[in-house]
């Protein structure tokens, strides 16, 4: 069998491909060249270690120092109730107002008793005094007189104790109409008209703002590091940056049994324009630690990489990455790729590159 005539054309056609395509695929070297270091004026700073507060950080919330329940010591339905959740009450202020009739009854029947109690001593002195006259010329015995004396001091007793107990049903008049101890707002209605209030069961509760606390927690390791009057910061995340001062109040000198944790309540600006209930964190400084910072502006991002430009003793500009940590104002914690001492550009303006010679601006930090 004799081979195709065509089959070696086709190989020459498709070896003349590959050489076409090999040519082709001959790149520039100069294309693809690093282009050359450049040489630029700027302003360097050398990286220090500077000692910063080491904190202690703990979730938390606003409370109110005053928060009142407010009850009734007279038993009676509920005739009107004065204020519902979400008011601003001022002190003096009517709250609730309970049917009187029951204490107006006690009162009438004090009044009644203690009446009768003058009446019954005016005798017993009228008594005792004719009885005291016959007794001198002796028409009535001694006992006669010492019976008397002993009924007048009773008669006595009895004003003084109908007189306490009338003081009494009076002072119950008072606690059929509640007024606010205190300007605050109200944060909880637990009756309504016609309920009955009992003494002790809360009918409103109400919480003044003028002194707000914030109350948190720590833990066991980290209470003997907390002290009453000292400082601490407080952020809430409802007043996003803001840097609120706080000095702590009170340390509870009992822990939670089961958390290990003891509550720590610390005292709020009186200008705040917080609400109870709003949550926070605070951060007690617990020590110091050395910390290597960066100027935020140092900062560059090449690659999607975040680092710095390290000047070295040739003045050549070399890119390194750094792990970023806490913010300090204008500055940046550096927990990883820089350990002090060395020299970087101050401030990335997006124009250098790796491998750029650095002339250093006179007067900028060596």
């Amino acid at each position: 069998m004799t081979r195709p005539i065509y089959s070696a054309k086709v190989t020459w056609v498709l070896a003349g491909v590959c050489l076409l395509g090999l040519a082709g695929c001959k790149e520039d070297p100069a294309a693809n060249a690093a282009p050359a270091p450049r040489s630029l004026e700027l302003s360097v700073e050398q990286v220090l270690a500077r000692p910063v507060d080491r904190l202690y950080s703990t979730p938390g919330s606003v409370t109110s120092e005053e928060r009142i329940e407010v009850s009734s010591r007279a038993s009676g339905y509920i005739q009107r109730i004065g204020a519902n959740e979400g008011d601003v009450i001022s002190a003096g202020d009517i709250l609730v107002e309970i049917d009187p009739t029951d204490v107006e009854g006690a009162i009438r029947r004090a009044e009644a008793a203690l009446s009768s109690a003058q009446t019954s001593l005016q005798n017993a002195e009228a008594d005792h005094a004719r009885l005291a006259g016959l007794q001198k010329s002796g028409a009535v015995s001694t006992e006669a007189l010492r019976q008397a004396t002993v009924a007048r001091d009773l008669a006595r007793a009895g004003l003084a104790e109908a007189q306490a107990v009338r003081d009494t049903a009076l002072a119950g008049r008072k606690y059929t109409t509640l007024l606010s101890p205190i300007d605050g707002i109200v944060v909880a209605r637990r009756k309504q008209v016609g309920d009955l209030a009992s003494p002790g069961i809360p009918i409103l509760t109400i919480e003044s703002r003028k002194r707000l606390l914030f109350r948190t927690s720590v833990s066991e390791s980290q209470v003997a590091n907390v002290h009453v009057g000292a400082a601490a910061r407080i952020e809430i995340d409802a007043l996003a940056g803001i840097d609120i001062p706080g000095q702590i109040l009170r340390v509870i000198p009992s822990g939670d049994p089961v958390t290990r944790r003891y509550d720590v309540e610390l005292a709020l600006p009186a200008d705040l324009d917080a609400f109870p209930g709003m949550f926070g964190r605070a951060h007690f400084v617990i020590g110091s630690d050395m910390v290597v910072q960066v100027p935020n502006l140092a900062l560059a991002n090449r690659g999607g990489l975040t680092g710095v430009f390290v000047a070295g003793d040739d003045s050549v500009a070399r890119f390194r990455w750094v792990h970023r940590g806490r913010v300090f104002g204008p500055s940046t914690e550096v927990r990883a790729g820089l350990e002090g001492g060395e020299t970087i550009l101050a401030h990335d303006d997006g124009r250098v590159r790796d491998g750029d010679l650095i002339v250093v601006v006179e007067g900028s930090g060596q």
